[in-house]
């Protein structure tokens, strides 16, 4: 199925909260290369938060190839299991100014959703997407929460 906006159980995916349950979970973001060629990259739940139906922001490290990718061309694809559906949206991004007081250093981008795309397998169940075991716990939640307070400043 396909939509220009998150539903209701994506939004409250992406709301930014309870990220102690959602600490294991990552995503794949995709932009395009100079050379053209694709290029994949983590993203984690701490990085990621819906401000309306059609509407993302994002934290990346700074200067990494997929900021760059995304600075060029303004474009990248998020893709994230969840529920037993694999979720893909194509994403116009837009740089947002640099944060002065920022507890981190971030490359900061805005997204409007382009397209939305659920897919649910009629045969099999989705169990799982990409996971991961945090090494400092604490450390990066509290990394996160910082990092979604900073992105939710943007008027």
């Amino acid at each position: 199925m396909n939509f220009t906006q998150l539903g209701p159980e994506w939004m409250e995916w992406f709301n930014g909260q309870d990220l102690e349950q959602k600490q294991h979970e990552a995503m794949q973001l995709l932009t395009v290369s100079e050379d053209g060629w694709p290029h994949q990259a983590m993203i984690s739940m701490g990085e990621v938060v819906a401000i309306a139906p059609n509407l993302l922001r994002l934290a990346l490290w700074p200067g990494t190839q997929t900021s760059m990718n995304m600075s060029r061309t303004g474009k990248a694809t998020l893709i994230a299991v969840h529920q037993q559906s694999l979720l893909s949206i194509r994403l116009d991004v837009t740089s947002l100014p640099q944060l002065m007081e920022a507890l981190h250093p971030r490359d900061r981008f805005e997204a409007q959703l382009l397209n939305v795309r659920v897919d649910h397998a009629p045969y099999a169940e989705i169990t799982s997407g990409i996971t991961f075991q945090l090494k400092d716990e604490s450390g990066a939640i509290t990394r996160w929460r910082e990092t979604i307070e900073e992105l939710r400043r943007y008027r």
